[in-house]
């Protein structure tokens, strides 16, 4: 089982690496709402390219690539946004660089159960977590020191002494394009397994469930795929086309269950205030969360397929270069989903094409396969690991279980509530580092009751997979809503409670660049039941999205509507809001953060409390009920 852990270990922190990587670049783009000149620092996923150099790898690059993937993991939680876009972005190419010589090094089988240890241990430390990976946080960190330390014994051993590369001798070398078609299978179950399935929370947000059900979803497919952990030919049920066919119904579960996620937008200004309706069960998501194992076998497939012929390191060289920059574009697609009203030119297409990102890899997966035709020689056996990645599983659906937001029993009936609105700038401080620890600091620290928050859709790639609503619900103790699902492109609303949160929804607004919505949802306060809005209006708070908002919450009472608005008190937005509400804080001169509040409710205090924990200020109230 040496060689399993060696190889999970590496695409361990393969996906940490990636993923922090990515968000890194997006962080910069977020702090200046534009392309940033550190996206050229995608060009490192290329890095397979270097091996078209060589005839046969240097026995050194194999070790020194692992070293370096390695040295860069352990740094991560020690650098800066700016450390962590090239350190990451280098442990990345390296690993890239590292992958098909590991592929040309080991068993197929061995590959595949290593890369199952590796997606469940990420779900394993982001539940423990809470929605982050713990390995990156705090004490956590001594994990990823433990298994790159005792990794690296275990590779010394199983490394065997022959370099990769080109056999002189052999006259049966595979086309180019079996070659390629492998590397871009490969790459495309990668992709997958980093945009989603190694975090579950990250589905969870798209269906708007509870972050547990995903999370047991996914760990009953680990646990059912290492019970039969290995018969790669009885999965294919002895036909050539039984796999495809069953990669094809995932794939079809797949973009059926995000497409029919997804909202359909009205171009024209009258459909607003658009609630958003309720999506049902979300079978298809299901199903394909379900099924998400059968990328294993697509892997496994995939490497046979690779093994087939004999090394040529020139070719693979290209053909894993070529997969880097596909892989690259994918996840700038991933990207443009939701930033599509900053991305000149090609931008405006991707609005509404969230299930486009997955129904691409999910298809290159299937015809690889396809093309791959099944494992030549001996049948895949058993392999000897599978009960360690059925602990993993149940270990992963527990932690999510002791991990979720458990509010105490709710608080007796009072006559005052204190409210909190805070533009998280999705988890990074005003100079553009990590913050959601200071920003957690920065809601305890004012005890609220209830906290409306904008800018939380981190649990997507460009957030590092982050469910920083999760987090924090579960560090305050709270009942939490998560608003508009990130399959909708939204930048994110979140309502968190001590008080029972009965009834909540999602309304869309009239949006003509990036879509903004808000939260209505009712909260139960001892027997008296008080009506709560969030929102984040776009670029310049549009008054036609002030106007959805007003007619929305119309009516309403007792009201508290709160959220950044990105109007100031010197605009027409804000004037005809006071003449429907009341404002709870004198706003400072350049304020874009409100609370409103209907006639009825009191305000006994309210206030705008600075800080660098994010670029906008946190604006509490402590009001009076009727």
């Amino acid at each position: 089982m040496a060689t399993v852990y060696v190889l999970g270990v590496f695409y361990l922190f393969l996906f940490q690496l990636l993923t922090e990587f990515v968000a890194a670049i997006y962080a910069f783009g977020l702090l200046g709402t534009s392309i940033p000149p550190q996206i050229g620092a995608v060009v490192l996923l290329l890095s397979p390219l270097a091996l078209a150099g060589w005839r046969r790898a240097p026995r050194w690059l194999l070790p020194t690539s692992l070293v370096g993937v390695a040295l860069s993991r352990l740094l991560l939680p020690w650098l800066p946004t700016r450390g962590v876009l090239w350190v990451g972005g280098l442990g990345a190419a390296m690993a890239l660089l590292a992958w098909p010589l590991l592929l040309r090094r080991f068993g197929a089988p061995e590959t595949a159960l290593g890369l199952a240890w590796a997606v469940a241990a990420v779900g394993l430390c982001r539940a423990l977590g809470a929605g982050v990976d713990c390995s990156l946080e705090g004490g956590g960190q001594v994990v990823g020191v433990l298994l790159a330390l005792t990794a690296a014994w275990a590779a010394w051993r199983i490394l065997p002494p022959a370099a990769a590369g080109a056999d002189e001798s052999a006259a049966d070398r595979p086309p180019f394009l079996n070659i390629l078609r492998a590397a871009l299978g490969l790459a495309s179950v990668l992709f997958l397994l980093l945009a989603a399935f190694v975090a579950p929370a990250v589905v969870a947000r798209w269906a708007g469930w509870l972050p547990f059900a995903a999370y047991g979803l996914a760990g009953v497919a680990l646990m059912a795929w290492a019970s039969r952990v290995g018969n790669l030919r009885a999965a294919r049920g002895g036909g050539r086309f039984t796999l495809p066919l069953a990669l094809a119904l995932f794939a079809l579960f797949l973009a059926w269950g995000i497409a029919a996620l997804q909202t359909s937008f009205p171009t024209t200004a009258e459909a607003y205030p658009l609630p958003r309706q309720p999506t049902g069960p979300a079978l298809g998501l299901a199903l394909a969360l379900l099924a998400f194992p059968l990328l294993f076998w697509a892997f496994e497939s995939l490497h046979h397929a690779l093994r087939r012929g004999p090394a040529d390191l020139r070719r693979e060289g290209v053909a894993f270069g070529l997969a880097g920059g596909y892989l690259l574009l994918l996840v700038l697609a991933h990207v443009f989903t939701t930033t599509y009203d900053y991305i000149p030119l090609v931008g405006a297409w991707f609005r509404g094409k969230f299930w486009v990102v997955y129904a691409v890899p999910a298809a290159v997966v299937v015809w690889a396969v396809a093309g791959a035709g099944p494992p030549q020689g001996a049948a895949s056996r058993p392999r000897r690991g599978g009960w360690v990645l059925a602990v993993l599983a149940v270990a992963m659906i527990a932690a999510a279980w002791l991990r979720r937001p458990t509010p105490p029993a709710a608080p007796a009936a009072a006559d005052t509530l204190r409210v909190l609105t805070y533009n998280v700038q999705q988890g990074y401080r005003a100079d553009g580092q990590k913050g959601w620890r200071d920003q957690l600091a920065v809601m305890r620290s004012q005890q609220p009751d209830i906290i409306g928050l904008q800018e939380t859709d981190t649990a997507r790639l460009s957030g590092a997979n982050n469910d920083l609503v999760g987090y924090w619900a579960t560090a305050l103790h709270m009942v939490a809503y998560y608003g508009p699902p990130t399959v909708d492109g939204t930048f994110g609303l979140a309502l968190l409670s001590r008080y029972p949160i009965v009834e909540a929804q999602t309304v869309y607004l009239y949006s003509t660049g990036e879509q903004t919505a808000a939260i209505l949802a009712t909260v139960l306060v001892g027997q008296r039941q008080v009506h709560v809005a969030v929102t984040h209006l776009g670029n310049d708070g549009p008054l036609v999205q002030q106007q959805n908002v007003l007619q929305a919450v119309h009516g309403l009472q007792p009201l508290v509507l709160m959220g950044d608005f990105n109007f100031r008190a010197d605009t027409p937005q804000y004037r005809l809001t006071v003449q429907q509400l009341r404002a709870a804080a004198t706003p400072l001169p350049q304020a874009i953060d409100h609370i409103f509040v209907t006639p009825d409710v009191g305000v006994l205090r309210a206030e705008y409390q600075a800080s660098p924990a994010s670029d906008h200020p946190a604006l509490w109230a402590t009001l009076r009920l009727p």
